[in-house]
């Protein structure tokens, strides 16, 4: 378990931000969402903001992706369009990134990483987490 007490944060922002720019998207991603699981399958993080006639306020990108213009309102079908195409193009180590994020903004206390994580991280967001 990585706690963020153990993180030098500033560091990880800045080697996340060199890693994946897109983290700081306001509209979609970390940033436009509470930290947590997905409220629709509750097994990855939540990326988008819903505004459509379902329950969940946020989900994943998969959740985001079946459920296609439901998850959004028709006032805003384009909004969804653009966030759904986003999300299809992030890349597939996206969740470890949003979760690393969390933790280096403060938003999560811990993050449990799997102990080949660090193998596959650049070296930068390996020295910030003190691995």
């Amino acid at each position: 378990m990585i706690f963020s007490e153990d993180v030098d944060r500033p560091a990880l922002r800045r080697a996340l931000l060199a890693f994946a720019p897109w983290l700081t998207e306001t509209e979609v991603g970390p940033a436009a969402v509470e930290a947590g699981d997905c409220d629709r399958c509750g097994n990855a993080p939540r990326l988008l903001p819903l505004c459509g006639p379902v329950p969940w306020q946020a989900v994943c990108r998969g959740c985001g992706l079946e459920l296609e213009d439901d998850g959004w309102c028709a006032g805003h079908a384009d909004d969804g369009a653009r966030a759904r195409d986003w999300a299809a193009a992030l890349p597939s180590d996206w969740e470890r990134a949003v979760l690393l994020w969390w933790l280096a903004t403060g938003e999560l206390r811990g993050i449990e990483l799997l102990p080949d994580a660090p193998a596959a991280l650049p070296a930068a967001i390996v020295h910030a987490i003190g691995r």
